[in-house]
């Protein structure tokens, strides 16, 4: 089922990280030239908006939030993180392009679909940062648009997103691993049950094409970390049984995630 639509996420970086801003009416901005009060770059985590419209594509965005963090000293590496943090976005336009019929073009007449995310931010300061993203599509033709909520997570020392291998100790992503980590974890697993969902398995927590769509789908597990802990975040395309939030303190995963990237996470937590 297309998302219900059948029928119808050096020391100078770690500064450079401190600071949380929110940045709101910065339509389509995604250049290192965002101005804060008094004409001075905005440095830090951003939270920026975005109104672009691909009109050859039928999409477009309607105060479409993303990540963005500012100011990193080293190009290379902001170009790396911050398209990995506007990642889900930039597949909603594909992904909205790709799965359109051609009779629902029709039905469109020219219209284009609105996309709308909200971002919720996890860890914002310090090496790791991390943020969801929920994305929601009002199609422009009858049907609805159950898209996922996406985390992402980036080593702003590293300059590169984190993938489960990062996150976890090897065995964690082992079978037994998992049910370790499924039982450390506290959420809906009654609502998991009656959907008659699969134990999650290690190909879960990687991109994918699933039903039978024509490009890739972000994985359907996805870890954010907040300041409380960590939180297991299952969503897909689809308008049943596709959006479950897990969470565990860190003290209950501590075993379970890279032992090299714990107190980093613990040290973000703390930050002040």
């Amino acid at each position: 089922m297309r998302a219900g639509l059948k029928n119808a996420g050096l020391k100078d970086v770690v500064a450079l990280a401190a600071v949380t801003l929110m940045v709101a009416g910065a339509a389509g901005c995604s250049s290192s030239d965002d101005k804060g009060g008094g004409g001075d770059p905005v440095k830090g985590t951003i939270v920026l908006t975005d109104n672009s419209a691909y009109a050859d594509k039928l999409v477009k965005f309607q105060e479409a939030e993303y990540v963005k963090i500012a100011g990193l000293p080293d190009q290379a590496a902001a170009k790396t993180v911050n398209d990995a943090l506007r990642g889900p976005l930039d597949w909603s336009v594909k992904w909205a392009s790709a799965t359109l019929l051609p009779e629902q073009r029709t039905e469109c007449k020219g219209r284009s679909s609105v996309i709308q995310t909200k971002v919720r931010l996890g860890l914002r300061k310090g090496e790791i940062i991390s943020a969801s993203n929920s994305i929601q599509m009002i199609p422009c033709f009858e049907g609805e648009g159950g898209l996922p909520n996406v985390p992402v997570t980036v080593d702003v020392k590293a300059g590169k997103a984190l993938t489960a291998d990062d996150v976890f100790d090897s065995k964690t992503l082992e079978k037994k691993g998992l049910k370790k980590l499924w039982d450390a974890l506290s959420g809906p697993k009654d609502d998991w049950k009656d959907c008659e969902l699969d134990d999650i398995q290690k190909k879960d927590f990687s991109p994918g094409k699933r039903d039978g769509d024509p490009i890739e789908s972000p994985a359907p597990a996805g870890v954010l970390f907040t300041e409380q802990g960590m939180e297991l975040i299952w969503s897909t395309t689809g308008t049943s049984c596709n959006n479950f939030t897990f969470t565990a303190p860190y003290d209950k995963v501590k075993d379970m995630i890279n032992k090299d990237l714990y107190p980093r996470l613990l040290a973000g937590a703390a930050a002040k």
